[in-house]
């Protein structure tokens, strides 16, 4: 029965991997399991209305006790709260007044939510009429609430919460002009804040932020604050950052805007090219001078020409108005071969055994899509996205640099290795088709908000 799903048979090492994925085996079955190990975890009991997420996530089919980002992204305001039970609250209340002024920033947005009822105040995002249908699919398990939400695809909130200091800054509101911050220089701007030069998200020896990740080099888009708001974005750098992630519309299978690959992969296992596959836009940031060679993209397009047998990468347009100081666009494409001729449909990817994700101006929002299409998933990223604790390394796809010094001996060991990684492939897939499904995002946007709506009541408490 299972191998009639390729033309060739299924290895015995595959067969288990059709079995649910192991994480959904392992939740609270019960209410009061899953009360027990929420606190166990929070050291606190659940937030008003846990009870009623609690149905409503089981009925769902949703992930129950799997929450340590949220945990993570909370504690620092949880821990301000036992000095000051009034903080949160007067930080959204200064951020609702500051999007509804005159002067107000871009990209942000405040989300009302009252008697179940769902309203977007102040519409300035591209996604408020999307955040605004989500929400009314749960907004019954939710209490009365404000919300700030960050609409830009990148980060906001720059506060390091591990310096020794970051306690007392934590409530020490000095940004004048709060999200409006736009260095020209980013790279140099970013190396003055706590935690912004030094990523350390491989092994050994940490990378520089500012020489390898685009976004920290040259920013594409900015507005950030150094103060510690609370603030609801899509993806975030540790320990740079410190917005609270939430699913964006690119996790959503059903947004216009997800990185799903429509049809299905007809293609044998077999029958697919051992090579790496690519296709994107020159995203990474804004051009100055010959910083662009160091974006992501930018790297990639060398490697795969130094590497034809092994690498099919291309950018396939150029974003003029990235191009902004000491820039000519002319060149930069001539050089790197930037152009239309190159593009591909989205199910390209099904002819080959191996796909790369690989970051832009921020996270890809192409991930998802490309662990169900069949093909590994290899992931070089800095960025941090609400699901990153579940999707293990080895497990569920192949983790590459993030200047990409390891992507060609990592394409390698997939030829050389092949049932090994076929069973990465499978378990990925298997992975983000049955957990990360559109009902889990929104039973993880609920949860969010249910610690939000506590901390921004506490002083009712």
């Amino acid at each position: 029965m299972l191998s009639r799903r390729f033309s060739v048979p299924v290895p015995p090492q595959l067969r288990t991997l059709w079995r649910t994925s192991p994480i959904l085996g392992t939740q609270s079955k019960t209410l009061g399991e899953a009360r027990a190990r929420y606190a166990l975890r929070n050291n606190r009991p659940p937030p008003p209305k846990y009870d009623e997420w609690f149905r409503w996530a089981k009925s769902k089919g949703c992930l129950i006790d799997e929450y340590e980002q949220v945990r993570r992204d909370f504690e620092p305001f949880y821990q301000i709260a036992e000095g000051n039970r009034t903080h949160f609250r007067e930080m959204v209340w200064k951020g609702v007044n500051l999007i509804s002024g005159d002067e107000r920033p871009v990209g942000l947005a405040n989300i009302t939510i009252h008697d179940g009822q769902v309203h977007v105040q102040n519409d300035r995002t591209y996604w408020d009429n999307e955040w605004r249908d989500r929400l009314r699919r749960f907004a019954h398990v939710l209490p009365d609430m404000e919300v700030l939400l960050n609409g830009n695809d990148e980060p906001r909130v720059v506060f390091d919460t591990t310096s020794l200091d970051a306690r007392r800054k934590a409530t020490d509101v000095r940004d004048v002009e709060p999200f409006t911050i736009k260095p020209k220089y980013t790279d140099k701007w970013f190396r003055e804040q706590s935690g912004c030069s030094l990523w350390t998200g491989e092994a050994g020896f940490g990378s520089s932020l500012a020489e390898d990740v685009g976004f920290i080099a040259s920013a594409s888009s900015s507005g950030f604050t150094t103060d510690l708001w609370p603030m609801l974005s899509f993806t975030k750098i540790s320990p740079c950052f410190s917005d609270i992630l939430f699913p964006s519309q690119y996790h959503y299978a059903g947004s216009w805007y997800t990185g799903n690959i429509k049809g299905w992969d007809h293609t044998p296992w077999a029958a697919k090219q051992p090579k790496l596959y690519w296709r994107g836009s020159s995203n990474g940031g804004h051009i100055i001078g010959q910083n662009y060679r160091t974006f992501p993209r930018f790297r990639l397009v060398p490697i795969a020409r130094a590497h034809p047998t092994l690498i099919d990468a291309q950018i396939t347009n150029f974003w003029g108005s990235h191009c902004t100081y000491e820039c000519e666009s002319g060149p930069i494409e001539q050089e790197f071969d930037i152009g239309e001729q190159h593009k591909r449909p989205r199910e390209a990817v099904f002819g080959y055994k191996y796909v790369l994700d690989l970051d832009g101006n921020t996270f890809s929002g192409r991930y998802l899509g490309l662990l169900k299409s069949g093909s590994l998933v290899f992931k070089s990223t800095a960025f941090t996205e609400y699901f990153s604790d579940w999707l293990k390394p080895y497990e569920h796809y192949i983790p590459v640099k993030v200047d990409l010094s390891d992507l060609v001996e990592r394409v390698q060991w997939a030829i050389d290795n092949d049932v090994e990684a076929r069973r990465i492939q499978q378990q990925g897939k298997r992975f983000a088709e049955e957990v990360i499904t559109d009902q889990q995002n929104d039973c993880y946007f609920a949860a969010v908000l249910l610690e939000w709506a506590r901390l921004l009541r506490m002083v009712e408490e």
